[in-house]
């Protein structure tokens, strides 16, 4: 599987979320989450939901109370979490490819506010190789001037610990899927 999408639903009650995904709502053992929709290789949301235009899990709280859902893809590195409670977006992120960028990926959309899981995005290896990267694209474009600068301003940007829209950094892959489900006490794969 290279690829899947699923939704979490905070509800004891399966009929209501069967109410709104069908048939396709399961418990999840030891959690107080029901996994619906899920989708194993799946295709990415419409260009509407990556880039802010709509929302997967906004219109479903109203109904279910608290929603999260994700979607990953390991061949490419996408990555797209909404997290939604009574109506309200609380946050949502999409690591996708730049508009303007057609070989890089990055934070094409970022809303709300930070929750406690990114934090683990912010891990040094993944500073010190973003900085190795980036100056050997400035070094190959004989732009070795620039390296310092490029370092002080990353470094400054790293510091805040937060997710900026249009960047690249943190680094962001297919797999930040299973890293939420874990934050949020999920583990489908014991």
């Amino acid at each position: 599987m290279k690829s899947y999408s699923a939704y979490f639903v905070r509800n004891s009650v399966i009929a209501n979320a069967q109410d709104v995904f069908g048939k396709k709502v399961e418990t999840i053992p030891d959690s107080q989450w029901l996994l619906c929709a899920f989708q194993p290789d799946d295709e990415l949301p419409d260009e509407a939901v990556l880039f802010g235009e709509e929302s997967l899990t906004k219109a479903k709280s109203r109904q279910l109370g608290e929603i999260f859902f994700v979607y990953g893809d390991t061949s490419v590195d996408w990555f797209v979490y909404e997290h939604a409670r009574d109506g309200q977006l609380l946050r949502k992120l999409v690591w996708f490819t730049l508009p303007d960028d057609e070989w890089n990926s990055g934070w094409v959309w970022v809303e709300g506010e930070p929750e406690d899981w990114e934090t683990e995005l912010f891990r040094p290896d993944s500073l010190v190789r973003y900085l190795e990267n980036e100056g050997q694209r400035l070094r190959d474009a004989n732009q070795e001037d620039e390296v310092a600068t490029m370092e002080a301003e990353t470094r400054q940007l790293w510091e805040l610990q937060k997710i900026i829209q249009d960047k690249k950094l943190p680094f962001c892959d297919g797999t930040v899927p299973l890293l939420v489900e874990k934050s949020y006490g999920i583990n489908r794969f014991n």
